[in-house]
């Protein structure tokens, strides 16, 4: 369309501006008469004018693009998230928050479960009965940061997602196999520690729990559990923590990011 031609017909004019100043500036410095002098530094001037603003407009143009791909929705859902982690839900544990100024309370098996039972019809909401965390195939990475448990240093780890079920009497989890690796070091030699897991995803919280596979046949009880929160409308990212798991103690901080789905 027209807005196609106009970045074609700015560098058509560039050119011709520039090509008219440097034969310009070859015809008249032969010639004695000073009132032609001037005429091409103006036409110089104003095609460097010309090239200036049409790398503006460009420029322009890219920064509109990127902000094209900021989603609002997603950063408003991550910062009543924040405030709701300060503030707290004013729920009961295993209770849902529905939102709004009445402060309705659901049980979390209700959530997601195709019924609206919050008056607002808030838990079941697309934004909330997000599937996408625990999607099979997606590769979450990050540092593990022992604080209690075991002596070791910080580590790299990766959680994959492998398999997920959602099961139509119980479609408030998803059921979640997964792969943990811990990459370390000992004596200066690189080592992978990892085992298969299994667990699930609840919708009410956005809350991930995995424990090591006790059915596999690499299984070392020396494994703890991963338990993982995401921020509403915040698929990428994830608070996670290495516990025990008669006590659910904290033992390592891991804070993960979507590799790649």
């Amino acid at each position: 369309g027209q807005s196609e031609h106009q970045p074609r017909e700015y560098t058509l004019t560039m050119w011709r501006l520039l090509i008219l100043s440097a034969l310009s500036g070859l015809i008249l410095g032969d010639l004695p008469t000073a009132p032609f002098l001037d005429i091409n530094p103006r036409l110089a001037a104003n095609a460097m004018r010309i090239i200036n603003l049409h790398r503006k407009v460009n420029s322009l143009k890219d920064k509109l693009h990127e902000a094209e791909k900021i989603d609002p929705s997603g950063f408003l859902h991550e910062l009543e998230a924040r405030v709701d982690h300060v503030e707290g839900s004013h729920c009961e544990e295993r209770q849902f928050q529905c939102g709004g100024n009445e402060q309705e309370c659901v049980s979390d098996i209700l959530v997601c479960d195709g019924h609206k039972d919050c008056h607002n019809g808030h838990d079941e909401e697309p934004t909330v009965c997000d599937t996408s965390p625990v999607k099979a195939g997606n590769v979450f990475s990050g540092t593990s940061h022992w604080t209690d448990c075991r002596v070791r240093t910080d580590h790299p780890s990766r959680i994959t997602i492998t398999a997920t079920t959602r099961r139509k009497f119980f479609p408030t989890r998803i059921w979640v196999r997964a792969h943990f690796e811990s990459f370390l070091e000992h004596d200066g030699k690189q080592e992978t520690s990892d085992f298969n897991a299994r667990g699930y995803y609840n919708f009410a919280n956005r809350h991930l729990v995995l424990k090591p596979d006790e059915h596999d046949h690499d299984h070392d009880h020396d494994h703890l559990p991963v338990v993982c929160d995401f921020n509403r409308g915040d698929s990428k990212r994830a608070e996670c923590h290495r516990v025990l798991e008669s006590s659910l103690h904290e033992c390592a901080n891991l804070f993960v990011h979507l590799e790649h789905d």
